[in-house]
């Protein structure tokens, strides 16, 4: 499908709207598609790996949403 013909707006919100485990496969997807693209930067790569590393050994979580905004709200406050 051409690129123009996507609406990102749409692609986002119904990204945004699929459970934890579709969200965490459609993220990986897309950032292995990027690994081919020789724009980005080596130190990006590198940063991007290690990340994705520390993810995969339980070294880091991920936060939903609503947990950041909470944060968001409590150091706003």
């Amino acid at each position: 499908m051409p690129t123009d013909a996507l609406d990102i707006t749409s692609v986002l919100q119904s990204a945004l709207s699929m459970p934890r485990p579709e969200r965490s496969y459609l993220a990986e997807r897309l950032l292995v598609s990027l690994e081919d693209d020789d724009e980005m930067p080596p130190h990006w790569r590198e940063e991007m790996d290690a990340r994705v590393q520390r993810r995969e050994r339980g070294e880091t979580r991920s936060y939903t949403h609503e947990e950041v905004m909470a944060e968001l709200d409590a150091v706003i406050a």
